[in-house]
């Protein structure tokens, strides 16, 4: 992939986690200052395609990105430090100052906060059988969990969500990015897990999440 190639492939992540729609040559053309005509954007992602880096969806022309696609903009990318917006530390910040000094009532709070800003599921576990979710309707209010067989995919996981948490409450260091196969919860999600204080706290939403928000609000949760 060659440097015009990685900004193209990057304004079709951005693109696509802001709108849920296909990505096509005529609109990053029109969009995006590129200095190159749309015939030679087709061009690029005709071989980003190649690469296996983004993929044509039966029902339409453009593009959308594939789960190696997310995974290779995650590992090469994405910004791990990222600031939380000045909106989200007030409304974090306010939790955290103002309720009383309980773990669980301070965590849910800050979950429900969380699922709110990022607009998506939110699960918490103090232990492997002590666990908290909420935002499971922001979840599925996405375009992607429009199929019936995604809502009762979701719906199993919500069901299974203690037994998962067993699983994985042990082996979970630090902050993990898990998506599509390799994710704990649902091959058609993603996940951002972060393990600290004895906390486990986990963003779940569609492959299409806003990675960049969603980091900066784990990162910043663990420091309050």
């Amino acid at each position: 992939m060659n440097t015009r190639q990685e900004e193209l492939f990057i304004k079709i992540i951005k693109e696509h986690i802001k709108t849920a729609k296909a990505v096509g040559s005529e609109l990053l053309a029109n969009k995006y200052n590129m200095g190159v005509s749309s015939a030679t954007i087709r061009n690029d992602m005709a071989e980003l395609e190649g690469l296996g880096f983004i993929g044509q969806p039966h029902t339409s022309a453009g593009r959308v990105p594939t789960e190696k696609g997310y995974r290779y903009y995650i590992d090469n990318y994405l910004k791990k430090d990222i600031e939380i917006s000045s909106q989200g530390k007030k409304e974090l910040d306010k939790i955290s100052e103002e309720l009383p000094n309980d773990v669980s009532i301070k965590d849910k709070a800050l979950a429900k906060a969380i699922a709110k800003i990022a607009d998506t599921a939110v699960i918490v576990a103090w232990s492997k059988d002590d666990v908290y979710y909420t935002g499971i309707a922001n979840l599925l209010s996405q375009p992607e969990f429009e199929d019936f067989n995604l809502i009762h995919n979701i719906s199993a996981v919500v069901d299974r969500c203690e037994g998962i948490l067993e699983d994985i409450f042990d082996k979970v260091e630090g902050t993990e990015i898990k998506i599509g196969k390799e994710n704990y919860f649902s091959p058609q999600c993603a996940s951002i897990i972060t393990k600290s204080k004895n906390r486990l706290i986990s963003i779940l939403g569609p492959m299409r999440m806003d990675y960049e928000k969603n980091l900066s609000l784990i990162n910043y949760v663990n420091k309050i």
